[in-house]
């Protein structure tokens, strides 16, 4: 190993999956610190992220039986139409104490927060290598629901964070009535900690179940209502992660819907909107500009072939932007946006149930914790090092 050059040794590693990664830290001192690096742990996300590797994460159940459930992972590249599914790992040795169906609607480089479903144990995980970060859990005082989480990057201080909101009910003796409010707290992975922030208005009551809070572009959003506005009262609010400051932002135009959510797609907000007749799916192509909302496609409940099932959720959007991946609880179809058609994606695993959730992550080594090695600073150090630094220029 010592005759290869260092720039080949660093291109094959960042080539090589997350548990790889793991194996080749047992190789010498010099690897552990290399790998260890934040600078070779960003470059191999950036990697991660540019071909469109990731694994959808599938938590199957059974109709009438209590949560946890199984977990299973699906390898998939971009425009796959067949895959195995193996059963997972879950986090914790104890997995009666971790619901997981309770985790965060999309992963952030890799990462999910997870919680019990009594609320008294809380992690961040990574799924790739196995790791977790057990986190102290936010006070909302005397509550009644369950709080809603949301985990987001802050790029400006290089800063995993956590948003968590509960709705709070106050007595106003000039109404003599009760007013509503989202309480806001945010954990911060640096600090270990969380902090109250200013509270954010309500949330929509049009979604059915949980309402997610997404994170794209620095901020996380969710669905609320704006008693104020004027016809479509029902807006995405969003809270930037590093100023802490919300902003709104209105729907593409005055929707009706029984059920309207709010996903991440390519890299952008995404609107899915249901009604009897079919179904529409909006892009916002510029985060922040309400001109930039683009229908992506829509499609009449005639035009859906038997099988894709009712409020299918769009995942992933290919890397050339003309297919989506869409899952519909039962399974997996490419939509080709072009040609308006679909293509089932044959997924192999006997012990999958026809109830299913699904998200999905890319390969990180964020949270690869452990006591840096200190390596002797001989020439071979020494190129390492010089390896690095031009990892800082290429990112």
């Amino acid at each position: 190993m010592t005759t290869l050059p260092p720039e080949l040794i660093l291109d094959i590693l960042l080539r090589l999956p997350p548990k790889d990664l793991i194996r080749s830290l047992c190789v010498s001192k010099a690897w552990y610190a290399f790998i260890h690096d934040q600078r070779f742990i960003n470059a191999h996300l950036l990697r991660s992220t540019e071909t469109n590797s990731l694994t959808i994460l599938i938590t199957s159940y059974q109709r009438r039986s209590p949560p946890p459930s199984d977990l299973f992972s699906l390898p998939f590249s971009d425009n796959n139409t067949s895959g195995i599914a193996v059963k997972a790992e879950k986090p914790f040795k104890f997995p009666d104490a971790y619901d997981l169906l309770r985790l965060s609607a999309h992963s952030v480089h890799g990462l999910f927060c997870i919680h019990s479903k009594d609320e008294r144990y809380m992690a961040l995980w990574n799924p790739s290598i196995q790791k977790l970060k057990k986190i102290p859990l936010p006070t909302f005082g005397n509550r009644k629901r369950y709080p809603l989480y949301g985990l987001g990057y802050d790029s400006v201080n290089d800063d995993y964070k956590l948003v968590g909101m509960v709705v709070d009910s106050v007595y106003n003796n000039n109404t003599n009535g009760f007013s509503r409010s989202v309480q806001v707290q945010i954990y911060s992975l640096k600090s270990n900690s969380w902090k109250k922030i200013q509270n954010a208005l309500l949330f929509s009551s049009i979604s059915s179940g949980r309402t997610p809070i997404m994170f794209c572009n620095g901020a996380m959003s969710w669905l609320m209502v704006n008693n104020e506005v004027d016809g479509n009262r029902h807006m995405i609010q969003t809270l930037n992660l590093a100023s802490e400051k919300y902003c709104q932002f209105p729907f593409p135009l005055v929707l009706i819907s029984d059920y309207i959510s709010l996903e991440v797609l390519g890299g952008c907000l995404c609107l899915c909107v249901y009604d009897p007749t079919g179904y529409a799916v909006w892009i916002m192509k510029e985060y922040g500009v309400t001109e930039s909302w683009t229908l992506l496609y829509s499609l009449e409940n005639e035009a859906v072939p038997s099988g894709v099932g009712d409020f299918p959720k769009p995942l992933v959007l290919s890397k050339n932007g003309e297919m989506v991946l869409i899952h519909n609880g039962r399974g997996f179809f490419w939509y080709d946006l072009r040609n308006k058609s679909f293509k089932k994606v044959q997924v192999s695993c006997p012990l999958l149930t026809q109830l299913q959730k699904t998200t999905f992550y890319v390969g990180s080594l964020c949270l690869l914790d452990g006591d840096p090695v200190i390596a002797e600073r001989g020439t071979s150090y020494r190129q390492w090092d010089l390896m690095l630094s031009k990892l800082d220029l290429a990112t």
